[in-house]
């Protein structure tokens, strides 16, 4: 590929093209960052996908088509690592042979959304709306500490002990 090369960069076949000339140095660069080979395959398809949306912006005399790929790639890994971190791996016990394959079940999800209802209508109202706020929206404790004015370690502190009062909740109903 050639530094003029992106304007191809809008089609399917510039696209396929960038992917197999570039894709072993964005896996590497991802790789610095995330560590993880599977998140790294999924920044390197995230930057590409990325890369084509935008790649009118793509300017040859800025630099070569791979130092954008590259900084794209490095922009998407971080972001996955932040998002990796502030919620930790679902099913993280399984074995890869016991996650089921279509996810869970419809009965399932609607035991486990149920369950997850009655739970929190069981505790106090404000730390149901920390918990909903902060986990389930995925707001920062701040934004809604600001929003309820209070300061942002009440929230985190409403945080930790309603989640303690879900887990007794739902192990008592569990138990029952």
């Amino acid at each position: 590929m050639t530094r003029d090369a992106c304007a191809g960069l809008c089609t399917a076949a510039g696209l396929e093209a960038a992917n197999r000339v570039y894709r072993a140095r964005l896996l590497g660069r991802a790789r610095l960052i995330v560590v993880d080979p599977d998140l790294a395959e999924e920044a390197v398809q995230e930057a590409l996908l990325r890369a084509w949306r935008s790649c009118e912006s793509f300017d040859p005399t800025a630099g070569p088509l791979l130092n954008w790929l590259l900084t794209i790639t490095r922009n998407v890994a971080i972001d996955l690592a932040r998002a990796r971190g502030r919620r930790p791996v679902l099913l993280a016990g399984m074995a890869p042979a016991e996650v089921p394959a279509a996810g869970i079940s419809h009965p399932d999800l609607f035991a486990l959304r149920t369950q997850l209802h009655d739970a929190l209508t069981g505790i106090g109202a404000d730390h149901r709306r920390a918990i909903v706020e902060t986990i389930l929206r995925d707001r920062p404790p701040g934004e809604v500490a600001a929003e309820l004015g209070v300061p942002a370690g009440t929230v985190r502190t409403r945080v930790h002990y309603g989640l303690r009062q879900l887990r007794t909740l739902i192990e008592t109903a569990d138990a029952a």
